[in-house]
């Protein structure tokens, strides 16, 4: 009740400084009192003899509060070392609002969020790849522990709402009980996700080839084991393959043999969405992968690292290929005018129908990117404080630099300077990780373009371009689960992931003989003892591959 009331002296507000006109400030502000003063009567709130409703004194425009006046807390995994972000700082100069970051390593922030939500000590705002639609449809449908947004996004929201309005956007936000319960998370995309990215600098030093089949590129990795491939004299501390721990996408490699899948099993096959986590296809793949972890061809770490260990060793230069979004993830070098060492690897036998797994459209909708809780005592202010960050120089900011520092307007749009000027100082404050926690929602218009006065290479571009004529035509949509079966898809689902991904790993690394037929009947009916033929059926796949 208490946060209908404060919503509708906010209203109130917003709509007495309409009317205020160019007054005075002190016109302003006793309008704006008054107003609230009204609104709070009616509602049975506290105004205090400064104007301010239960503490709070309200603004129409920025900044949103008196300095002071509120504090909520965002819960959020992110890599950052220091924990500080530019553009946190310039949202409290703007709108007066301080922000309390809880910040966790993604390794250890879904078991934390879990225990907070647990024991119901949680954030008022919770975002991040820790959230997923199972948490959406349990903590909000079913319990009320994330609240409905809409309502606030439609009276105090411009740039949320004209964000919800785009194609196919604000139904995909919607969950199956009609409410909105996320901030939108809307981007432009890449087609092509993870990847394999190889060193050709590697290859010129074993005087191979760019691979084009399995058998070939099997080939390369051994000669990046058996040689001196990074020429430091030491012929035995090559890694020939590895990839992101908290994305390893191995699965993804199943396309060579025809299957394209996610890291869910799920796949496309001959442009129909299937479950390809227990088909032979899968179980082709498992057994050449196998083949080049028992040779000693594969990371010994692959299924144990953590991020800083997989980064260290691609920063010393012991990777001949890794899975990754990008090669400066593990290579430790920025962007350059030029490509560097490691380029993309072609999809493999494409001859043979070889094929990779369109990630999107072009643009991505993220429906499970940050909620607000019902510790929340004042969710509007919550929401429009993520409005502004919305606005588009703010989303420059976060997305690329502080506008007049490291972007600048001009006639012709937003010119965006060459970073490698700045100081090696200002060259860390100012890098991508350090301007805004990157799991939360950020926002530019997809077409949007900074005009670049000295082009960086655009790696993704280039991984597009090459992969685009062996990409599928459609991508693996995603499904809203049917309101009455959320209490038991929760726990289905989480047993068949991580039976799944533990299987994955005992088969790889031969704790199971994935060429023994009674090791792969047991994994396949153990899958479908957890429940995999219902699972499948509430995820909108039309069949399951054999």
């Amino acid at each position: 009740m208490k946060r209908k009331a404060v919503a509708a002296v906010l209203t109130a507000v917003m709509v007495a400084s309409m009317f205020t006109g160019c007054g005075s400030d002190n016109g302003s502000s006793s309008a704006k009192s008054a107003s609230a003063a009204s609104a709070a009567s009616a509602a049975n709130d506290t105004v205090d003899e400064d104007g301010k409703v239960n503490g709070i004194m309200y603004q129409e425009g920025l900044p949103l509060v008196d300095e002071g006046d509120y504090t909520f807390s965002i819960f959020c995994d992110d890599s950052s070392e220091s924990g500080e972000f530019i553009m946190l700082d310039e949202f409290k100069k703007q709108t007066n609002v301080d922000v309390d970051l809880k910040i966790y390593p993604y390794e250890t922030a879904t078991e934390r969020l879990n225990l907070d939500l647990n024991s119901g000590d949680y954030a008022d705002v919770i975002g991040g790849w820790t959230l997923s639609d199972n948490a959406i449809l349990t903590y909000g449908v079913n319990q009320g522990v994330f609240i409905p947004l809409e309502d606030y996004f439609e009276k105090y929201c411009p740039n949320i709402s004209a964000i919800l309005d785009l194609p196919g956007v604000r139904e995909k936000m919607t969950a199956p009980d009609g409410h909105i319960y996320t901030i939108p998370y809307v981007c432009g995309d890449t087609t092509v996700g993870y990847s394999p990215y190889i060193n050709t600098k590697w290859l010129e030093n074993v005087g191979m080839s760019m691979p084009t089949t399995t058998d070939e590129f099997e080939a390369v990795l051994k000669a990046f084991k058996e040689q001196d491939a990074n020429g430091n004299g030491d012929a035995s501390d090559e890694i020939p393959f590895s990839t992101d721990p908290n994305n390893k996408h191995i699965e993804a490699m199943a396309g060579y043999f025809g299957l394209p899948m996610n890291k869910l099993g799920i796949a496309i096959q001959d442009e129909k969405v299937v479950y390809g986590g227990v088909s032979n296809t899968y179980r082709e793949f498992l057994s050449w992968f196998h083949k080049l972890y028992a040779d000693g061809l594969v990371d010994v770490e692959l299924y144990t690292q953590d991020s800083s260990t997989w980064e260290g060793k691609g920063n010393q230069d012991l990777y001949g290929v890794s899975i990754a979004y990008g090669s400066n993830e593990f290579t430790g070098i920025p962007a350059a005018e030029e490509r560097g060492d490691f380029d993309s690897m072609p999809v493999l036998n494409t001859d043979k129908g070889g094929i990779w797994l369109r990630d999107t459209e072009g643009f991505s909708v993220y429906r499970t990117q940050a909620v607000i809780t019902n510790k929340a005592e004042h969710p509007e202010i919550i929401c429009r404080w993520f409005d502004n960050a919305f606005a588009l120089e703010n989303g420059i900011g976060c997305n690329r630099g502080p506008v007049g520092v490291i972007v600048n307007k001009e006639d012709d749009g937003y010119h965006a300077i060459d970073t490698t000027t700045l100081s090696e100082e200002d060259q860390e404050k100012y890098s991508w990780g350090n301007l805004w926690p990157q799991s939360l929602p950020k926002y530019l218009p997809v077409d949007f373009e900074f005009v670049e006065e000295h082009p960086m290479y655009d790696e993704k571009k280039a991984t597009e371009e090459a992969y685009e004529a062996n990409l599928t035509k459609e991508i693996i949509p995603s499904y809203w689960i049917d309101l009455d079966k959320i209490d038991t898809f929760s726990d289905t689902n989480t047993a068949i992931k991580d039976f799944f991904e533990q299987q994955q790993a005992q088969f790889v690394c031969g704790e199971l003989d994935i060429d023994n037929d009674a090791d792969w009947q047991a994994y396949v009916d153990g899958m479908y003892s957890l429940g995999l033929e219902d699972w499948v059926a509430t995820q909108g796949i039309e069949e399951i591959a054999k």
